[in-house]
C-alpha cells in the first residue's frame, strides 16, 4: 500500500484463527454443561429410587419432605412445602408429626435440616396423625410426598432430626431387661434361621415378668405376624399390660390398634387407666373420661 510516498505493508486480519479459539471454548463449555446436566438428572434419579424405598419400607425416623398445597387449600401464598417425620409405625398404620414451619421453595426445606432446626425441643408439632400406609404410598405417587431421606443415627446432612437423646441406663436387675435385649439383638439378626422363634420366646419370658418393654415388642410380634400369626387380640392385651404401667408407648399404640377391632372399645380403655392411677393426656378426644 502507497501512503504519503512510503510503501507500507497490508495488514489482514486472520478472522479464522480468531474464531478457532471461540469454538473451541464454546463446545467447552457446552460440554460442561452437558456433563453437570447429566449428573445433576442422575442425582435425581438415584434420589427418587432411594425415595421410594423408604416409602416402601418406612421405618422410625424417616423425614418426608412434603407439598403441603397438594394436602390443603388453606395456605398463605408463602407457605408451600413442609416436613413430616415418622415417629411411630403400628402394623399397617404410620405415625406422622409434622413440621411446624412452612417453607416457600423446597430447598428452604431442605436448608432447615442443614441449619439443625429439626433438633429443636418444639420443631414438630406435637399432634400425632396416624396414616395408612397404603395412603402414604398415594401421597407419593400424587407427588404430595415429593423426597423421602432416612437419617443415619438420627441425623441427616450432618444435623440430629430430632432433639438430642437422653442415653437412658439399662439396669440388669431388673426383671426382664435381660430377656428383652436379647430378643431385640436376635430379632436385628439377618442370618439365622431361627431369630424370630428366638426372639418371640425371649419377649414372652420378658413380657410375662412385666417388663413393659419386652410387653410391647411382643405386641409388635403379633401385630406384624412375626414367627405367630397375625393376632390383634393378643397384642392389645399385652400393651394393656404395659399401659397399666403408666408406658406411653403402649398407651399411642394400643388406640391405633383398638381402632382396627370391632370388639374393642378405646373409651373403655382410657377409662380402665384413670381408675387405676394412670395419668392418661389424650388431646381433642369427641368425649370426656367420667371422674
Amino acid at each position: 500500500m502507497y501512503v504519503n510516498g512510503v510503501i507500507t505493508a497490508k495488514k489482514t486480519v486472520n478472522f479464522k484463527k480468531l474464531i478457532r479459539p471461540l469454538k473451541t471454548t464454546t463446545l467447552l463449555i457446552l460440554l460442561l454443561i452437558a456433563y453437570f446436566s447429566v449428573m445433576k438428572y442422575d442425582a435425581y434419579k438415584t434420589e427418587q429410587h432411594q425415595t421410594l424405598a423408604i416409602i416402601a419400607n418406612p421405618q422410625v425416623n424417616d423425614i418426608y419432605f412434603l407439598d403441603f398445597r397438594l394436602l390443603s387449600d388453606k395456605l398463605r401464598p408463602t407457605e408451600k412445602y413442609r416436613i413430616a417425620k415418622v415417629v411411630d409405625i403400628t402394623g399397617d398404620i404410620v405415625t406422622l408429626l409434622y413440621g411446624g414451619f412452612f417453607y416457600q421453595r423446597q430447598h428452604a426445606a431442605i436448608n432447615s435440616i442443614q441449619y439443625g432446626q429439626l433438633s429443636y425441643k418444639d420443631y414438630f408439632e406435637p399432634k400425632r396423625y396416624d396414616i395408612s400406609h397404603h395412603t402414604i404410598k398415594n401421597m407419593h405417587s400424587n407427588q404430595a410426598i415429593y423426597l423421602a431421606k432416612r437419617p443415619i443415627r438420627n441425623k441427616l446432612y450432618g444435623n440430629l432430626v430430632g432433639p438430642e437423646k437422653t442415653r437412658v441406663l439399662i439396669n440388669p436387675l431388673i426383671y426382664g431387661t435381660k430377656e428383652n435385649s436379647k430378643g431385640e439383638a436376635f430379632l436385628k439378626e439377618k442370618f439365622s434361621e431361627t431369630n424370630l422363634e428366638t426372639a418371640f420366646k425371649l419377649f414372652h419370658s420378658s413380657a410375662n415378668f412385666g417388663y413393659v418393654n419386652g410387653q410391647v415388642n411382643l405386641a409388635k410380634m403379633y401385630i406384624n405376624g412375626l414367627y405367630v400369626e397375625k393376632d390383634l387380640a393378643l397384642a392389645l392385651y399385652w400393651l394393656k399390660q404395659a399401659s397399666l404401667q403408666s408406658y406411653k408407648p403402649a398407651i399411642l399404640k394400643y388406640g391405633i390398634v383398638c381402632k382396627q377391632v370391632n370388639s374393642c372399645n378405646v373409651i373403655d380403655f382410657y377409662q380402665e387407666l384413670t381408675s387405676a392411677g394412670v395419668k392418661v393426656k389424650v388431646r381433642k378426644l369427641d368425649f370426656e373420661l367420667s371422674q
